[in-house]
């Protein structure tokens, strides 16, 4: 998956909007511990090794904790 300026810049919006908790479990055995150090060092990784194919796992991590965070502020207001 390649990205773009256009989607680190989507993801820069989210993430600089989003209400961030200290930690999101994101399965059964993997947590972050510090959500806003998770994303600050993500987000400077896909800008400065953008187009770098070995990178872009970073992005896809915070494409992942992106849709956690939705799903759970989706939940939230069903509750």
């Amino acid at each position: 998956m390649k990205y773009a300026d256009k989607d680190i810049q989507e993801m820069e919006d989210f993430f600089s909007t989003a209400e961030l908790p200290q930690s999101i479990e994101l399965s059964k055995g993997s947590k972050i511990i510090d959500l806003k150090a998770f994303v600050f060092s993500h987000l400077a990784i896909i800008k400065l090794r953008k187009g770098v194919g070995i990178f872009e796992v970073f992005y896809e991590r915070l494409l992942f904790v992106k849709n956690k965070l939705t799903q759970n502020d989706t939940a939230n207001k069903a509750a």
